[in-house]
C-alpha cells in the first residue's frame, strides 16, 4: 500500500510539466528613445554649478599662487584640477603648457621628494 502511494505520488509529480520559460527578451535590450528622453529630462533638471566663492575664484591672484605651489611640487594633474574646479580655463592651459615643457623624468623626481 505504501509502495502504491509512493508510485502514484511519483507519477503525479512526473506528469506535471514545468512551466515554460518566458520567451520575452524585451527586458534585455535598452530602448534608446527612452534612454535619450530620460537623459534630456535629467540634463534639463540639473542645476548649474554654483560660482566658486572665496579666494580660489577664476582670475584671482590667490588661485594662481595656489596652483603655482601645487605645480611647483610636481603635481601637474592636481594643479590642473584645482584650476579647472575654479573655472579658470586660461590657467588650466597655462598649467598644461608648463607641464608639457618639463621632461617627464624631472616631473616624477620632483613629485617623489
Amino acid at each position: 500500500m505504501i509502495a502504491a502511494m509512493i508510485a502514484s505520488a511519483l507519477a503525479a509529480a512526473a506528469s506535471a510539466p514545468p512551466p515554460p520559460a518566458p520567451r520575452d527578451y524585451s527586458g534585455l535590450w535598452t530602448r534608446w528613445s527612452g534612454a535619450n528622453d530620460a537623459a534630456l529630462r535629467a540634463e534639463a533638471a540639473r542645476q548649474p554649478p554654483a560660482t566658486p566663492t572665496g579666494p580660489l575664484r577664476a582670475g584671482t591672484p590667490e588661485l594662481g599662487t595656489r596652483v603655482g605651489e601645487i605645480v611647483r611640487t610636481g603635481d601637474c594633474e592636481e594643479g590642473e584640477r584645482v584650476a579647472r574646479a575654479a573655472g579658470d580655463f586660461p590657467l588650466v592651459e597655462a598649467v598644461r603648457a608648463h607641464c608639457r615643457a618639463i621632461p617627464a623624468v624631472s616631473r616624477h623626481q620632483s613629485s617623489v621628494r
